[in-house]
């Protein structure tokens, strides 16, 4: 169709992540059938029991725990000899355990390399089926059309599609785009840390008192999906169509933003709940929620899994 934008041809990288993505669902698809907090633990499980399981299956165990004994005898010895004062004894043991070390650095590249593969397909299928709590059929969602604060008062129409309605109208004006005001403890630390890493990222920290910049237009509906078909909304604005999907009653969700480069047009956003551990743990910088909690509860649990399984 002339003047129309389709959702697929303007992310051509999706067709090959959304093939990997519903593959993976025959090997993962049963977490989602878990309540929202135990999918999260059950993926970071999963990741740590790979990289677990991995290292010990590609290592030479033997030598590592021959290593990491040595290590422990060394230091040791080390705290014997600065109780004694003899700082030279003190700082040949501490040769021998950067010299331990080094020698045991040569079996990390091994066990990543091989972890990618399971570690990176749970990844992929994560980030497309966990991000988000997934709309609910006969319930209404919030869909915004985002476009530049010059187009304020001017209008988007959404075409009528059978198994879909609005509230309100079809045709909605172009407001100025609201800010959601953060007041959870989590999020307002997660803003904090990302407004002061990007200012040492730009060698100042300017970032963190700057005004806040000027709000876009948005063209906001209340949409209702009726079935569990998948949908795709069809937005007419400045003589062109624009294509985003939509996918409700279901226990996965589509894409909620849909981008558009170089157009009047800059974004569709379906507006999903993100999955929070507990709806506490929020976004961290440029992490998703879930991204948080599961590095959280990953990074505890492999020296864990380590100790218990004996693994080096």
């Amino acid at each position: 169709m002339a003047g129309s934008i389709s959702w697929r041809e303007n992310n051509m990288l999706e067709a090959l992540n959304l093939w990997i993505v519903n593959a993976a669902d025959w090997i993962f698809g049963w977490i989602l059938y878990l309540p929202r907090d135990a999918k999260i633990f059950c993926v970071a499980i999963l990741t740590s029991v790979s990289l677990t399981l991995v290292r010990k299956w590609t290592t030479d165990q033997d030598w590592l725990k021959r290593a990491a004994t040595d290590e422990i005898g060394q230091n040791q010895l080390k705290r014997v000899a600065k109780k004694r004062g003899d700082k030279e004894a003190a700082k040949r043991h501490t040769d021998v355990v950067t010299m331990i070390k080094m020698k045991a650095m040569k079996f990390e590249g091994k066990p990543l390399l091989w972890s990618l593969l399971p570690v990176g397909l749970l990844a992929t299928w994560a980030f497309a089926r966990l991000a988000f709590i997934p709309p609910v059929a006969n319930h209404p969602v919030e869909v915004r059309a985002c476009v530049p604060r010059s187009a304020i008062g001017q209008k988007v129409h959404l075409a009528p599609e059978q198994g879909v309605e609005v509230v309100g109208k079809w045709i909605q004006p172009v407001v100025e785009d609201r800010r959601v005001v953060t007041t959870n403890t989590w999020d307002m630390a997660g803003l904090w840390i990302g407004d002061h890493f990007r200012g040492l990222c730009q060698g100042t920290i300017a970032a963190v008192t700057a005004p806040a910049p000027t709000l876009d237009g948005a063209a906001v509906w209340q949409v209702i999906v009726h079935d569990t078909q998948p949908h795709v909304l069809k937005f007419r604005y400045a003589g062109r169509t624009y294509e985003a999907p939509i996918l409700a009653g279901t226990r996965c969700y589509a894409e909620p933003v849909t981008i558009f480069q170089d157009s009047p047009l800059q974004s569709i956003e379906v507006a999903l709940k993100p999955v929070r551990l507990f709806d506490f743990i929020g976004d961290v910088w440029v992490m998703q929620a879930w991204i948080v909690a599961y590095l959280l509860i990953a990074s505890l649990l492999v020296p864990a899994l380590k100790h218990i399984l004996r693994v080096y």
